[in-house]
């Protein structure tokens, strides 16, 4: 159970935090729901919260704009179609949530062993 909570607090806190700051505020929200929530699966909250906050993200603009700058986009990577972009968008927003996660749940168990 917290497990899920950590992962819905981490999505809540990333959209949020993204509407009025920079991309990279989703490592503050990953940071603080991770030092806040203790559970031992931190990474993994935090990758999945971020992933699948901005691959729904990407999927809602994708459905909503009837442009293909994603497809353009995707060429310039070597990821043939949008959904590998997609995906790829996933995978580095997970990576940039679950090591600020991690960071957080560290830094967290480094203050109670003081």
């Amino acid at each position: 159970m917290k497990f899920i909570s950590k992962v819905l607090i981490i999505m809540i806190a990333g959209y949020v935090l993204e509407m009025f700051l920079p991309w990279w505020s989703i490592a503050i929200a990953a940071f603080l729901g991770s030092a806040l929530i203790r559970s031992k699966a931190s990474f993994v909250a935090g990758f999945i919260a971020i992933a699948l906050l901005w691959s729904l993200k990407a999927l809602l603009i994708d459905f909503s704009s009837a442009s293909d700058l994603p497809q353009r986009v995707a060429i310039i990577f070597p990821l043939r179609n949008k959904t590998g972009l997609i995906f790829f968008t996933a995978v580095v927003g997970g990576l940039v949530g679950g090591f600020a996660a991690l960071t957080g749940s560290l830094l967290q168990r480094k203050r109670r062993s003081f």
